[in-house]
């Protein structure tokens, strides 16, 4: 099955070892990149940026033509070569990337360094990518705005089949906003949030010491103002985004944030508004258990639009495939529900129960061929002896039994 995000390994290179320390570079439309690997990674790298470049921008709309040179990335094969680049210019070791800002634009760069995990490595470069984007254009944003954003993109990416860089939504820090909601409500004489006054001006400092509340709510903040159904909240978003200057100093630009865009809202319904948005937000774990609960029910096409977009969240994940081939089979649909269990296969679920749901299903669909050869595929366990006593039943009346799900016929023989 094709995945419905094609997940690319960006730095499948990295994989070669380099046998020369020799600087490679290559030049796409707005980067240059300088890489200890090839000049095919540092290439690579360059055209996959310029899609998340791309991607940022759909919200930005900055003029490409005031770029004064082409963002600059520079790529380690190892922690210690990323180190060693650093410390003549920092004075502590740094454990994410780093973005070296300049007066002089065409001196910047984001360092970067090879992490074995390409998921992790990928979040990370997507994540201090837009710090660089955003710097290059509004060297001093409020710092809502450009740790928010990253947080925001960090899950989206790069399709190298028609090189395009794709959004998907990240929710990591959605269930810690809610904690911090829930006990600021509780409890509202100590605070663990900061006051939307304090979030708008914060400072590097005071953030790094509250860094899971000031990434929870800056995070929260960014995508509430995108995806308000209100289009006044939307609105307050673009005019903060267009009253940012270039000139200007970091507490300059917060305060044109402020008296543009934020002056006129009455503070009390826009925190009611924001906090119940952050509420309703479901992870992938929520919508998860209220798809259970919504198939347990039998309302089948509510499980159906839940685990569908838990999918969307989580696209690897096996677990809504195999709900969605349960919906379908007590609809009778046994072709979509041959879909969804071969998926979940594909996806890593367990393969001995999804077997058997499969003989179930061909079965029921009075396709005894292919029950017999994938009940026959069922491997040890439970659900061996289940398959087993199918089979040796499939010659009689088995009307019960086609009669059940795969899961209710599991739950009734224990």
């Amino acid at each position: 099955m094709k995945k419905i995000f094609a997940i690319l390994l960006v730095f499948f290179v990295f994989a070669v070892p380099s046998f020369s320390q020799t600087i490679k570079m290559a030049e796409s439309k707005n980067y240059r990149v300088y890489s200890e690997i090839s000049e095919e990674n540092a290439l690579f790298i360059a055209t996959a940026m310029d899609e998340f470049f791309n991607l940022y921008n759909r919200y930005f709309h900055f003029d490409e033509s005031n770029l004064k040179s082409k963002l600059q990335i520079r790529i380690f094969q190892s922690k210690e070569g990323f180190d060693n680049y650093l410390s003549p210019i920092i004075p502590e070791t740094s454990s994410s990337y780093v973005f070296l800002q300049y007066k002089n634009t065409q001196k910047s760069e984001l360092v970067i360094y090879v992490i074995d995990d390409i998921e992790k490595m990928t979040k990370a470069l997507v994540h201090h990518g837009f710090v660089q984007f955003i710097k290059t254009f509004i060297p001093g944003p409020p710092l809502w705005i450009q740790k928010g954003f990253a947080i925001y993109f960090e899950k989206s990416l790069y399709n190298d089949e028609d090189n395009t860089a794709m959004f998907r939504n990240n929710l990591d820090w959605a269930v810690t906003l809610k904690k911090y909601i829930a006990a600021d409500k509780k409890d509202p004489l100590n605070p663990k949030m900061f006051t939307l006054p304090e979030l708008l001006t914060i400072d590097t400092s005071t953030a790094n010491k509250n860094i899971n509340v000031f990434y929870a709510e800056s995070w929260g903040l960014v995508s509430f103002l995108i995806n308000a159904k209100y289009q006044e909240y939307n609105r307050i978003l673009w005019d903060s985004i267009s009253a940012m200057k270039p000139g200007a100093l970091k507490s300059e630009n917060e305060l044109a944030v402020i008296t543009t865009a934020f002056k006129w809202i009455d503070n009390s319904t826009f925190l009611t508004d924001f906090y119940f948005y952050a509420e309703s937000v479901k992870t992938f774990n929520e919508l998860v258990k209220d798809g259970i609960k919504a198939y347990s029910d039998g309302s089948f096409d509510e499980a159906e639009r839940i685990f569908i977009t838990a999918m969307l969240l989580k696209e690897n994940n096996y677990v809504p495939y195999y709900y969605l081939g349960l919906i379908n089979y007590a609809r009778k649909d046994y072709s979509m529900a041959e879909y969804y269990y071969q998926s979940t296969i594909e996806m890593g679920g367990n393969p001995d129960l999804t077997y058997y749901a499969l003989g179930v299903n061909s079965y029921a669909n009075n396709n005894s061929e292919d029950a017999v050869f994938y009940l026959s595929k069922v491997g040890s366990g439970e659900y061996f002896s289940k398959s087993t006593e199918l089979l040796n039943s499939m010659s009689g009346d088995i009307e019960e039994t086609l009669g059940k799900s795969p899961e209710t016929q599991s739950k009734s023989s224990k």
